[in-house]
């Protein structure tokens, strides 16, 4: 089967998951007060949810690895999260909601880390980052077409998710099709099982770090817009924006890489996202907003492709999942404090107050990346 074949099938799947799974995040936390869950329930279930899905990730990422089973790890999410939809759109007691979120907290890791380290392994190894832009480009679609036709398809959110439950199982048809890794010597898994090598450590860091900002890309943003008199319109436009930057942005940022290496699209994705809260709080105006998503291209999309790159070169092409699931583990970990520091700083500081301390953290995980690459450039020496 030739690479562009490979290409279209982790695409399809991209799209289908993306589309579906995504209604998770949009309708959970509307669907829980709707039937009537306190915020404090809601609250602590969310909490449940987080802290499984960053304790199940590099689980799963190791059991993918170990055992080369990315395909029937992925299918096996698809199944599960499909059932996990199905009983969200029912859910009605706080029992129900809490099976829920055990549901998808223990399988969405599975699936978002093993998708992606199946895709690498079936697309072109000569070219990663325009590879893996390819295909993560398509989730982007996916998310947006999910988030404007559901709705208008449907009018009740347990319809919407219904809907998803019955769609995701379609994405089997493509993962099934796609080859998992060949099965690994004695010798590979010995080096599979090696410690993670300090300039991976050094990396985690400054993901961890600059992940801090990432609440501030979408939620807190929107909020700020509607402080400073903007209308709900504004606010999708922003959203909008946002997805369209990134289905621009992530095919050059794949190229970039494959051209000219990591390290610049790395530094520069960086230190945009550092900026970007900066940025927020320097606009009094709502209607200029738009400025800050210039950021966008390398702070998300870069930053994007290059850490999957990097992290697969640390720790081995063997270790795919492994380096996927630890860099969705800690990206998670950074937003949720940066949601903790947001909202408390928020109503203490006001938002300009905010964004700017928010922006003086982030900056932190520059030195933190210029020793993890330096620790990599001396490793390889």
């Amino acid at each position: 089967m030739s690479s562009l074949s490979k290409l279209t099938l982790a695409r399809a799947c991209s799209l289908i998951q993306v589309a579906t799974v995504g209604m998770f995040s949009i309708y959970e936390v509307t669907h829980m007060s709707d039937r009537g869950l306190s915020g404090s329930a809601i609250g602590i279930l969310l909490a449940i949810e987080n802290a499984l899905l960053l304790a199940s990730g590099p689980l799963w990422g190791w059991v993918a690895d170990r055992f080369s089973c990315y395909r029937q790890l992925v299918s096996a999410s698809a199944l599960g999260l499909a059932f996990a939809l199905y009983w969200l759109s029912q859910a009605e007691s706080l029992a129900d909601f809490a099976i829920y979120v055990v549901l998808r907290g223990f399988l969405f890791s599975a699936m978002a880390s093993t998708m992606t380290a199946l895709a690498m392994v079936n697309l072109s190894s000569s070219t990663p980052g325009r590879g893996f832009s390819a295909y993560r480009t398509f989730g982007s679609i996916g998310f947006m077409s999910g988030s404007f036709l559901f709705p208008i398809l449907f009018s009740k959110i347990d319809h919407i998710l219904l809907a998803g439950a019955c769609i995701l199982p379609l994405c089997l048809f493509f993962v099934l099709q796609l080859e998992n890794p060949p099965r690994r010597s004695k010798e590979e898994k010995t080096v599979g099982s090696s410690p993670i090598p300090a300039a991976a450590w050094l990396f985690l860091a400054a993901h961890f770090v600059v992940s801090i900002t990432e609440p501030g890309n979408l939620g807190f943003l929107n909020d700020y817009v509607r402080v400073l008199g903007g209308s709900t319109q504004l606010v999708g436009w922003y959203s909008a924006l946002t997805g369209l930057m990134a289905l621009i942005s992530l095919p050059l940022m794949g190229r970039w890489v494959d051209a000219r290496g990591l390290y610049w699209v790395l530094a520069l994705g960086f230190l945009s996202q550092a900026i970007r809260p900066f940025v927020i709080a320097s606009i009094p105006d709502p209607n200029w907003l738009w400025l800050s998503h210039a950021c966008h291209a390398f702070g998300w999309a870069g930053r994007e492709v290059g850490s999957l790159i990097l992290m697969i070169s640390l720790l081995g092409a063997q270790r795919r999942a492994t380096a996927v699931s630890l860099i969705v583990a800690v990206r998670m970990a950074g937003t949720m404090v940066g949601s903790y520091l947001m909202g408390t700083w928020a109503e203490a500081y006001g938002y300009p107050k905010m964004f700017t301390n928010i922006s003086l953290i982030a900056m932190a995980s520059l030195p933190l990346l210029f020793l993890a690459l330096k620790s990599k450039r001396t490793a390889a020496a």
